[in-house]
């Protein structure tokens, strides 16, 4: 009998353990405010991580949809713990938005945000949202992959006749994106060991529209991360980041030496100007 309940104890113990971890799992998810909808209906998509206590630093994946059911209007990365977009998620490629991304140092969180995806109902029916080829890496200074739950997520989709235009979620957005900062790095793995730039800025309201990077008086939109065209140690670097109601704000980056050439600059011109004044003051 005393056998019996230390078997049954030992059992017991094994179930708790292993529905613990399956509890805690590291895990990517699909939160939506709803999963029932009418034809027209917006429906807004959190993609979140959780890394169960682990330091997770890269994470990448396909978030696949059929658009016989839903179409995607915009995808806002503005809430997104990613720091550097090596893809950012984008609506250049029906049926499925690709993302992979970088955290420096890595992040131990739940429920973090990875980004997010606002989609309307087209046809009624039965439809899924899915995770693929999910990837996820372990800060651990070896790139160990660490495996992923994943949840999904399924949408019923009924008629109807009133729509919603997704403008108004972005409408009213008065406020510029926050205030961020320019990396100038160089990698063996990115642009031939060449100089290039990362940034990411964020906007909590209706989200990222663009970048536009200035090297001196040259200036085009970009994106992160951006190979530099000025490969010298003399470098001036301004980062425009535009919201999508069109508010905007800079980041600037100016090396030691071009500033200390400015100051150069500015000393000769002051000397000169002094040197004229006193030349002119002698003559009179």
């Amino acid at each position: 009998m005393k056998k019996n309940f230390t078997i049954k104890l030992i059992i017991l113990f094994i179930l708790l353990f292993f529905l613990k971890h399956n509890a805690l799992a590291v895990s990517l998810d699909l939160n939506a405010d709803k999963n029932v909808l009418q034809q027209g209906d917006i429906l807004t998509l959190v993609i979140s991580l959780n890394t169960d206590g682990q330091s997770i630093n890269t994470i990448e994946g396909d978030l696949k949809y059929d658009d016989n059911f839903i179409k995607p209007e915009s995808v806002n990365i503005g809430g997104s713990f990613i720091s550097f977009w090596v893809e950012k998620p984008d609506l250049k490629t029906s049926g499925i938005i690709h993302f992979s991304g970088i955290v420096p140092g890595g992040i131990s969180a739940i429920q973090s945000e990875v980004f997010k995806v606002i989609f309307r109902a087209k046809n009624a029916g039965n439809t899924s949202l899915l995770l693929n080829n999910v990837n996820l890496f372990l800060n651990d200074g070896e790139g160990s992959l660490v495996p992923a739950k994943i949840i999904n997520m399924n949408i019923k989709i009924i008629q109807r006749i009133n729509t919603q235009n997704t403008l108004d979620l972005i409408s009213g957005d008065k406020v510029p994106p926050e205030k961020f900062s320019i990396i100038r790095s160089q990698d063996s793995s990115l642009f031939d060991s060449k100089y290039f730039i990362a940034f990411s800025a964020i906007d909590k309201k209706s989200g990222i529209d663009r970048y536009q990077v200035c090297e001196l008086l040259k200036c085009i939109s970009a994106e992160s991360p951006f190979l530099l065209w000025n490969q010298t140690p003399f470098y001036h670097i301004v980062v425009k980041a535009y919201d999508m109601d069109g508010n905007s704000t800079s980041a600037t980056l100016i090396s030691p030496w071009f500033a200390s050439l400015l100051v150069f600059l500015l000393l000769i011109v002051i000397i000169y100007s002094c040197f004229c004044i006193q030349k002119n003051f002698i003559k009179k």
